[in-house]
Formats: structure tokens, C-alpha cells, sequence
């Protein structure tokens, strides 16, 4: 008796501690523009109350396109609960598009977090002028969140994130919530996280409950499997769908030329560049056009007046060329999918019609972009998807 007593005042006082620690931590932020990254998990909510107490209620709810219907109407409830706005951000392209477009993500293939998470929030984090982001985010979830601190940076998110509940046990949260009477999520009954419901990374367990609990869900996934296994030949289809071989599929790349290109020297300096494309020659000049302000502004189209016979002649030296090649894929393999948007410092990217455009006025040529270390492979087509278009380089 007087021992557990004991014990338990203990953890009263570590809680109340850190309780404490997270408020203080809040309220250095509450003049400024912070936004609470509103999940609709048991983290976030509370992370969203406690951020409340201070008087922070600017929020943020990323809709992955693959939410539960239930957390939809979870977010509608909390705006409800604690008298509120929250702001629903999604990307620019619907998940089953781009799988069609990319491939299925798999634990090989993690594309889509760039694509319906992160893209979204840098935007709206850039659009809005936002000086940091509240997050949920615990040590405890994970190896690589143990490194985390109360204030770091994620590389595909241009502003910091705060993290007031970084120490908090899973004991803490459900602790927190009891005691405060907070609403929750009702897919807790069913899962121990909540996210987007098609995900690689589910365990056999979840796949289990989502096909006795969530029937609907369960045959859409099916469809969208069955779909793409007869698109890319996938042989054993059973394995493939049935067994969830998905999660950890990755496609054998198919390597499509879209044409060539020629560089040319004078005295040993590179001058310039020709690109002539198979087909579609119109449309591929204009979408390398439409983003060539990335690196140069210097080019000219040569040639007859049919396009077909036209190519692009770029003015480029050579670091200049060292990234020509990414930027010329980029353009005539984009999708609209958005995930290179969030590496831009200067917001001078944008997509109209699906179309990757540059503001030469905001550029700074500063090849973020078309970096394959800051973004993989500079693209997320470009690295991803099973058939790449690309170009042939002719001897100088």
C-alpha cells in the first residue's frame, strides 16, 4: 500500500513536471506565428491542448487522401470541442493518380510522405508566412526519433518544428488525456497508431482488422492492387495481393529515351547545349522551357518553324551541366505530384495544370531542386517510377 503510494506520487510530480516543461516551452511561442501539425492521433491531441492552454489555436491538419473516414469526422469533433478552426491542406495530385503515374509505395518505394505530407505543410508553411510547427513527435516511437530534439528541423521542411512532448511516455499521453477528459480518435479501438490506412509499413495484424472492420477499405486496396499487378505483369498475383508482397515490391525500371543531346566545345570551354526530342516536340521543349530558369536564362529555339524539327539550344557551363541532365528529365517526366515544391527556399516553383512552372523573379538559381541529395534523385518520378524517360548524350 504505502509503497505503490509512494511510487505513484512520484510519477504525480515527474508528470506534473513535465507537464510544466511543455507548457513554459508553449508560451515563449504564443506572439508569434506557430501552428499546432494536427494529426488526429493521441499525440497531437495533445500537443493541441496543451498548446491551447497557452493561447496558441492556429491548426493545421495534413489530409493524406488516405485518412480514415472516421478521422475526418475526429478533426470536425476537436473543432467542435475546443471552438476552433482548423485548416485542412492536401497536395496537389489524388494518391490513386500518381500510383498510377509512380508506382505502389512499398517499403522500398516511400515516396508518398514527400508527396501528401510533407509537400503540403512546407507550402502552407511557406505560403503562410509560419515561424515554426507544433508537433506530437516522441522519442519513444522510434530508434531514429531518440536522436530528436525539443526544437529541430526536418530537411524537407524549411521551418523548425517545436516538439514539447519529445520525452513523454505512451503512459504520459493516455495519462494526460484521462485526466483532462479528452476526446479521442475512435480508431484506438482498433489500432495503437492512427494514420493513412493504406500503408506499407501496417502490420499483419492491422491488415487483418482492416479487412474484417473496414470491408470497404479492404476491397478498394484490392482493386487498386489487382489494377496495378495486371498493368506491370506481375506474375505471381496471389503472392503479390494476398500476401501483401506489395509492401515490400519494387518494379524493374524500364528506361524510355525521349531523344538526345549534343554538347558542344570551343577552345575546351563547354558553349552550349543541344536537346532534340523523338516526339512530341512541342510539348517536351516547352515543359523544359517552363523550368529552365532554374539553371539559365540564356537559350534559343533553332530551326524551321515545324516543331518537329526545332530543338533547344541552352547556354550552359559546366556546373551548369552537372545538373542539366536532372532538369531535363524532371520536366518531361513531371506529374504534378508537388514533393519538389517543399525544397524550394524561395517558393518560386508552382504547378498550373499539373505542370511544373519557375518565378524566375523569386529564383535564385540555387539548384535545390534538382538536387539528388536533397531530394532524391531530384524528382520523385525521376527516381521512383518504374519507366523513366530520359535522354541519350551523343559524342561531342
Amino acid at each position: 500500500g504505502q509503497g505503490k503510494f509512494i511510487l505513484w506520487h512520484c510519477y504525480t510530480n515527474v508528470m506534473n513536471l513535465k507537464i510544466s516543461n511543455a507548457l513554459v516551452k508553449l508560451a515563449e511561442l504564443k506572439d508569434s506565428n506557430n501552428y499546432v501539425s494536427f494529426s488526429g492521433g493521441k499525440d497531437s491531441l495533445v500537443t493541441l491542448d496543451l498548446a491551447m492552454r497557452v493561447g496558441i489555436s492556429n491548426v493545421v491538419f495534413c489530409d493524406t487522401n488516405l485518412e480514415f473516414n472516421e478521422t475526418i469526422e475526429y478533426v470536425k469533433e476537436i473543432e467542435s470541442y475546443y471552438g476552433l478552426k482548423i485548416t485542412t491542406i492536401r497536395a496537389p495530385r489524388d494518391f490513386y493518380d500518381l500510383v498510377d503515374n509512380i508506382c505502389i509505395p512499398s517499403r522500398k518505394c516511400k515516396w508518398c510522405c514527400k508527396v501528401f505530407k510533407f509537400g503540403p505543410l512546407t507550402k502552407f508553411a511557406i505560403d503562410n508566412k509560419i515561424n515554426n510547427y507544433i508537433t506530437g513527435l516522441r522519442s519513444e516511437e522510434s530508434n531514429k526519433r531518440r536522436h530528436y530534439l525539443s526544437t529541430d528541423y526536418n530537411p524537407l521542411v524549411p521551418i523548425p518544428q517545436i516538439n514539447p512532448i519529445l520525452d513523454w511516455r505512451e503512459k504520459d499521453i493516455w495519462e494526460y488525456i484521462k485526466k483532462e477528459k479528452l476526446p479521442i480518435n475512435p480508431l484506438y479501438q482498433f489500432f495503437d497508431r492512427i494514420g493513412c490506412w493504406i500503408c506499407p509499413n501496417r502490420t499483419e495484424d492491422e491488415w487483418k482488422t482492416i479487412k474484417t472492420n473496414f470491408p470497404e477499405k479492404y476491397n478498394i486496396l484490392n482493386s487498386l492492387l489487382e489494377s496495378y499487378s495486371n498493368k506491370h505483369n506481375i506474375r505471381d498475383k496471389e503472392n503479390f495481393i494476398k500476401n501483401m508482397k506489395w509492401t515490400s515490391w519494387a518494379n524493374p525500371i524500364t528506361k524510355i529515351s525521349a531523344g538526345s543531346f549534343k554538347q558542344y566545345y570551343e577552345n575546351g570551354t563547354l558553349k552550349y547545349v543541344d536537346i532534340l526530342f523523338n516526339a512530341d516536340n512541342e510539348n517536351q521543349i516547352q515543359k523544359v522551357i517552363d523550368i529552365i530558369g532554374i539553371l539559365t536564362d540564356d537559350y534559343m529555339i533553332i530551326g524551321n518553324e515545324k516543331w518537329v524539327y526545332r530543338k533547344l539550344r541552352i547556354q550552359a557551363d559546366d556546373l551548369k551541366l552537372n545538373y542539366l541532365n536532372i532538369l531535363i528529365e524532371k520536366a518531361i517526366n513531371c506529374k504534378g505530384c508537388g514533393a519538389c515544391l517543399l525544397i524550394c527556399p524561395n517558393n518560386a516553383l508552382n504547378l498550373e495544370l499539373n505542370t511544373l512552372r519557375v518565378d524566375t523573379e523569386k529564383c535564385t538559381k540555387c539548384g535545390n531542386c534538382i538536387n539528388s541529395n536533397i531530394l532524391k534523385g531530384g524528382c520523385i518520378i525521376r527516381n521512383y517510377s518504374p519507366i523513366r524517360t530520359s535522354l541519350v548524350k551523343l559524342c561531342s
